[in-house]
């Protein structure tokens, strides 16, 4: 399993964590990938630990980077 808390910044992170202790979240992206105006990506990532949920914006060229793995992580769960 991959963690996809690099996608989040700093403050991200620890808004969107229910436990307030982003060193423990491990967010990974739950299947909502949605394009965007502007050729942007919404990909939804949920927490493995906490459950919280949250959403991140890539541009194009972060998704393609990230698409793979994306895809890959999504048709694992």
């Amino acid at each position: 399993m991959k963690n996809f808390n690099h996608l989040l910044e700093k403050r991200e992170l620890l808004i969107n964590c229910k436990q307030r202790n982003p060193e423990l979240c491990q967010w990974r992206p739950t299947g909502n990938i949605k394009a965007t105006s502007g050729a942007n990506v919404c990909v939804s990532l949920v927490c493995e630990q906490c459950l919280a949920r949250t959403s991140v914006f890539l541009d194009e060229n972060s998704y393609k980077n990230h698409e793979k793995i994306l895809l890959k992580e999504i048709t694992r769960v």
